[in-house]
């Protein structure tokens, strides 16, 4: 039998459907996310709670006339199969397949790629200015989350927003979720709305109590001041009211008919106005409705009659080790706090909250508070510990200049997602960390290339009184320590800069690898070795400040250096070593930098985004090749500066 889903190639077709068969679609559509996300990973109970209002939206507006503005992205998966990409959905997240967010690439109905929360509004506004402006008839919603909403640039949006003088619908969906448990007093405010009447229906009480008072203008004017008074005690939403936008809801987030109908009444209201509503994340499976944290964004997984269960990778993460370093670090000293900016479980933060509760803080999402916050407690005598991924850690980079470096503050910056993300793809891939951090005085960068380094790392930075960034990857840490165990290369700052250590020595080339980088080289050292090429790899641990004296010796050697990085080619760890060869008189030209390129990578998985980009061991050890096989065709023997003023001859191989 023909499933109506593939049916629909565009909201034209979802518009001539009756209630009944868009409730059946519903279904379908839930089953449909659920075998994919099951398959592929990916957003799962985000997208089962906003089925109805998407299509909803899709019913009474006309789009891509009309426009549609998602906040992070993660739940347009309904949006995506009623849009033409029903036939392609399985590739979700796939390499050259169907992102898991908004992708203007994939044609006219996704207006940005976003994935960063709290950005819906402010675009929103400015899209029904444009309109405006140019004379356009359209319409303009916002689709926002109760844990999105809370972000600074929200704010700022709905302040912006009140001020429009037509229509404009920021649709509030609240599931009492963020990724993990909401937080702050604005989730309590959303609480108390979930459990009073509608405004619809306090307006139509106070409007009743109004017509009993006598006619008059003194009396009217008493009755202006009580009808005041009765909003702001008893109205829901009346904080979005004061800032001139009309509130309706809280109203039921899966009553389809019920959202037609009340999105029909405000397409057409020439004001800017908030709906709420009111949402089950995970809605349609009682067990992602149950632990909607676990299957926020889940790994693939089965369903075996009642019971789920994860597919298991191996190897241990990165994240995961980091959890246990900060529990153990917390338990040694006892003015470490830990801060998170609504990623306690993808930071994992969370492991510290029930071994020192009082030492744990989830600011929601507010990164930049949360920098702040940070900066606040160390000045009172605290050490925090701020856990954020690379892609999110810029959204606070104010803050890291102005209340964290200016001041001379140590907070450690922990930094998960440090480079490639894989399947979340452009929108998370932490590759400018280095870049904005390296530009701020005082700031030490460091990078650890297995899980002790990671522990050493951490104490290091306790004993620092500068800021301090620590960055690794959405990975697995190496399954076995890349140096010698019996000879622990301790992590300190010399007056030449700052302690690295070196995994093996070669004759042919130099390796500068840079944190999690360092396990990459190794393996292309091996396959080096295979070919009679023998390679140094040095695990550099710092980007800034530099190992100088590293750094002269081995440009001293005059064989090629290749700086590997995952992060930026432009203005990384290896711009930072071409900067220190020319500030002291070194040979750049011996430098090759490897790492990500000025453009954006797209979705795939982290192996294949190393892979297409020259940063897996095969691609690394081509690039040592290659830049070995240019030197031997230059001259025999070339004179070089070698750093103390004098001139040295150099026999190449």
């Amino acid at each position: 039998m023909t499933k109506l889903l593939e049916m629909i190639q565009s909201p034209a077709d979802v518009k001539k459907l009756s209630l009944d068969q868009l409730n059946v679609l519903a279904q379908e559509i839930r089953e449909t996310i659920m075998t994919t996300v099951g398959t592929n990973g990916g957003h799962l109970a985000p997208n089962l709670g906003t089925v109805e209002i998407s299509l909803a939206i899709h019913v009474v507006f006309d789009l891509p006339k009309d426009r549609l503005l998602w906040d992070v992205g993660h739940q347009c998966y309904t949006h995506k199969l009623i849009t033409g990409r029903y036939g392609n959905f399985s590739s979700l997240r796939k390499k050259n397949g169907v992102s898991g967010f908004p992708d203007p690439a994939e044609g006219p109905y996704d207006l940005f790629s976003v994935g960063h929360a709290g950005t819906a509004i402010s675009t929103a506004v400015g899209m029904a200015r444009a309109d405006a402006q140019l004379g356009r008839d359209t319409s303009v919603v916002a689709l926002v989350g109760d844990a999105s909403i809370v972000n600074g640039l929200a704010f700022e949006g709905l302040n912006n927003a009140g001020t429009l003088k037509r229509q404009m619908l920021v649709i509030l969906n609240d599931n009492s979720m963020s990724i993990s448990e909401p937080q702050g007093a604005f989730a309590n405010y959303l609480e108390h709305l979930r459990v009073t009447s509608t405004y619809d229906e306090v307006k139509k009480r106070a409007q009743e109590l109004l017509d009993r008072i006598p006619y008059g203008q003194k009396i009217s004017d008493v009755g202006f001041h009580i009808k005041q008074g009765i909003k702001n005690t008893i109205a829901p939403g009346h904080i979005f009211e004061d800032l001139g936008l009309k509130y309706f809801g809280p109203v039921d987030g899966h009553d389809l008919p019920g959202l037609i109908e009340k999105l029909h009444e405000l397409k057409h209201l020439n004001a800017p106005a908030v709906l709420h509503i009111k949402t089950i994340k995970g809605k349609g499976y009682e067990w992602a409705c149950d632990d909607p944290t676990t299957f926020h964004s889940p790994k693939p997984f089965r369903v075996e009659g009642c019971r789920v269960v994860m597919n298991q990778g191996s190897g241990r993460s990165w994240t995961s080790a980091f959890a246990d370093a900060m529990v153990n670090l917390a338990r040694k000293n006892n003015l470490v706090v830990g801060i998170t900016a609504a990623m306690p479980d993808g930071t994992g933060m969370i492991k510290l909250k029930p071994v020192f509760p009082d030492r744990y803080f989830d600011t929601g999402i507010c990164e930049s508070h949360a920098t702040a916050m940070a900066a606040g407690m160390t000045k009172g005598g605290l050490r925090p510990i701020v856990a954020v991924y690379s892609t999110f850690l810029q959204r606070a980079f104010d803050q890291v200049f102005q209340e964290v470096c200016l001041q001379g503050l140590p907070v450690t910056f922990c930094v998960d997602r440090a480079g490639l993300v894989g399947d979340d793809g452009a929108v998370h891939h932490g590759f400018c960390d280095l870049a904005f951090l390296k530009s701020q005085p005082g700031m030490v960068l460091v990078a650890p290339s297995d899980e002790q380094e990671l522990i050493a790392a951490m104490d290091f930075s306790m004993t620092l009184e500068s800021p301090c960034e620590i960055r690794y990857p959405r990975d697995n840490c190496p399954p076995q320590p890349l140096g010698d165990k019996d000879a622990v290369e301790p992590w300190l700052i010399t007056r030449t800069g700052g302690k690295s250590r070196t995994l093996r020595q070669g004759r042919d080339a130099t390796i500068l690898a840079y944190g999690s980088m360092a396990w990459q080289a190794m393996e292309a050292a091996k396959l080096l070795d295979n070919e009679d090429i023998h390679v140094a790899v040095i695990d550099a641990r710092f980007c800034k400040p530099l190992d100088g004296a590293m750094l002269k010796e081995v440009f001293l050697r005059g064989r090629p250096i290749i700086t590997v990085e995952d992060h930026s080619v432009i203005n990384g760890f290896g711009t930072a070593v071409v900067e220190y060869a020319q500030q002291h008189r070194f040979d750049a030209r011996l430098l090759t930098r490897v790492g990500i390129p000025d453009r954006f990578i797209k979705h795939a998985s982290r192996g294949e985004q190393l892979k297409d980009i020259g940063l897996d061991a095969a691609g690394i050890a081509s690039t040592v090749r290659a830049a070995i096989d240019e030197m031997q065709i230059a001259p025999a023997a070339e004179t070089i500066d070698t750093g103390t003023g004098k001139r040295a001859s150099v026999k190449l191989r």
